[in-house]
C-alpha cells in the first residue's frame, strides 16, 4: 500500500507474537528520531527531559509494560504515543494535531528501521476516533422562537 502524502496519525502496530519488550533494542532510534523533529519546540528549561524519558521508556519496555512514548505539552509537537490496547497486539503512533507530510514521513522511517531489524509490523494511518466534525450549532426548528422572552 503507497502511504498518504499527509496524515494526522501514523500508527504502528505489532504482529505476531511480538511485546513491548521487543521494541528494547530499536526504542533509543526512535525516540532520537522523536526527539530531533520536536528540537524546534524544546525549552531551555527542559534540557535533560528528553534523556529522563529515554531511560523510564527503556525502564518499561524491558518490562514489558506499556511505555509513556513522547507527549509533550507543546501544542505543535510530534508525539509518540502507547495508546492503551489489546496486548497481545501491541501499536505506538505519531500525531500532529494537523495533517502533515512530517507524520507520514517519521512513521515510514520507524517502519523501515523495524522491517530491518525483522520485527513484523502494520502501517496505518488516520485511525484516531476524532468524533464528528465540528460545526455551526443546528438551527432551531420553525415557530419555536429563539427562546428569549421579553417583558413588557
Amino acid at each position: 500500500m503507497t502511504p498518504p502524502v499527509k496524515a494526522r496519525s501514523g500508527h504502528i502496530i505489532l504482529e505476531g507474537r511480538l511485546s513491548y519488550s521487543d521494541l528494547t533494542r530499536v526504542y533509543p532510534e526512535i525516540h532520537r528520531k522523536v526527539v530531533e523533529a520536536n528540537r524546534p519546540f524544546q525549552k531551555e528549561s527542559e534540557p535533560l527531559l528528553p534523556e529522563v524519558l529515554l531511560e523510564e521508556n527503556l525502564r518499561d519496555l524491558r518490562a514489558d509494560r506499556k511505555p509513556a512514548g513522547y507527549n509533550r505539552s507543546d501544542p505543535f509537537a510530534l508525539r509518540l504515543i502507547f495508546p492503551i490496547c489489546d496486548r497481545r497486539h501491541p501499536e505506538f503512533y505519531f500525531s500532529k494535531p494537523a495533517r502533515c507530510q512530517e507524520v507520514v514521513q517519521i512513521t515510514e522511517q520507524v517502519a523501515q528501521l523495524l522491517k530491518r531489524r525483522s520485527l513484523k509490523h502494520s502501517v496505518e494511518y488516520d485511525r484516531l476516533p476524532l468524533g464528528q466534525p465540528r460545526g455551526l450549532p443546528p438551527a432551531p426548528p420553525v415557530g419555536s422562537g429563539t427562546g428569549v422572552v421579553r417583558s413588557s
